[in-house]
């Protein structure tokens, strides 16, 4: 009877414990996309409902330079982007579902941010299927769809 009950305060400790230790850290909260041939990159940094996308390789979010989108309203599931690059004169074309923009100062000649929206207005990855262009379940840990890398950074 003791042993039963020793390891079942054992447990309770053991679970109190666990629910306390801090977070581990989010490999998808910072995280570099590119095309396979690494020709240019794009920084992505998620802080909280806030997801900045930079144009470059960044460790941190620059004064300026950077596309700011809220994500409270995108379901963790279904957390995509999709790019082109390369693509209608654009270094980068970028489209993320039920992200709203907060901030926008990157040079809009080179970047294209728009929700690309469906017949019936739901999102739609319509026009970002081409060699050229690619995506990614960004919280997901499967590879992207097309011709790009995603490499996780832990800082």
């Amino acid at each position: 009877m003791k042993i039963i009950i020793s390891l079942s305060v054992l447990f309770v400790l053991f679970a109190v414990c666990s629910c306390l230790r801090p977070k581990e850290h989010e490999a998808w909260r910072h995280v570099w996309l590119q095309p396979i041939d690494s020709s240019q990159v794009l920084t992505i940094i998620t802080e909280g409902n806030r997801r900045y996308i930079i144009d470059g390789k960044q460790d941190s979010v620059p004064t300026k330079g950077y596309l700011l989108l809220d994500i409270s309203k995108v379901d963790r599931l279904g957390d995509a982007i999709s790019v082109c690059w390369d693509e209608s004169g654009y270094r980068w074309k970028v489209v993320s579902a039920y992200a709203d923009v907060l901030e926008n100062n990157l040079d809009t000649t080179k970047f294209l941010y728009y929700e690309s929206l469906g017949e019936y207005g739901e999102p739609s990855s319509e026009g970002y299927t081409e060699e050229n262009c690619g995506g990614v379940l960004i919280r997901e840990s499967s590879q992207p769809r097309g011709n790009l890398v995603l490499t996780n950074q832990t800082l």
